[in-house]
């Protein structure tokens, strides 16, 4: 097996990539990062999408974008089942934050779905708890079921956010908040890429 991995050269291969990413994963129609975002963002900088093919057949693929200036945020992630469990996502993310760091990034950050936190904390990635409750001026709501360290927070928007440092990911507190307060949470993953 010989798979192949490089940055998009032409439009119709962020298209091909895109796809893939979008049938594997089941994004919706809606998606905020959409085809026409993704086609932005390869115009900008090509780095940011980093693509699998055996043969002529993407079986892998990253799609990233610019956090700000010194981080890069990864949209997706996706690899075919057929070709799971040989270390492709790993050489995928190891091929995006290489891109990462040619760009002078000092961070990569992402989401993940339940099923990738383990893979995510494999390769050096730390979880933080993102909690999210509907309503402006609720941050006491949310702070009332946390003791761990809140490290960011915000309101005025219509929601009341906070990012917790729980050192790993813990599934307990997360069932608590999204039951006890109807609250959205996901873990979110960084790297620091200078040590």
């Amino acid at each position: 097996m010989s798979i192949s991995i490089k940055t998009p050269n032409t439009e119709s291969e962020v298209i091909e990539a895109y796809n893939f990413v979008k049938d594997i994963l089941k994004l919706p129609e809606d998606h905020p990062r959409n085809l026409h975002f993704y086609i932005n963002v390869f115009y900008k900088e090509p780095k940011y999408i980093v693509i699998a093919k055996e043969k002529d057949e993407v079986v892998g693929a990253v799609l990233s974008s610019e956090q700000d200036e010194n981080t890069l945020l990864v949209g997706e992630l996706a690899v075919d089942q057929k070709v799971r469990k040989i270390g492709l996502g790993s050489k995928l993310m190891n091929e995006i934050e290489q891109s990462a760091r040619i760009l002078k990034k000092k961070q990569v950050l992402l989401g993940a779905l339940n099923t990738a936190e383990k893979f995510y904390m494999k390769i050096g990635y730390v979880p933080k708890l993102f909690v999210q409750l509907s309503g402006n001026n609720r941050l006491d709501e949310i702070k009332s079921h946390i003791s761990d360290k809140i490290e960011w927070e915000n309101t005025g928007d219509g929601f009341s956010k906070v990012i917790v440092d729980t050192k790993g990911v813990n599934k307990k507190l997360q069932r608590n908040i999204q039951e006890e307060l109807n609250a959205h949470t996901q873990y979110l993953f960084s790297k620091n890429l200078i040590q």
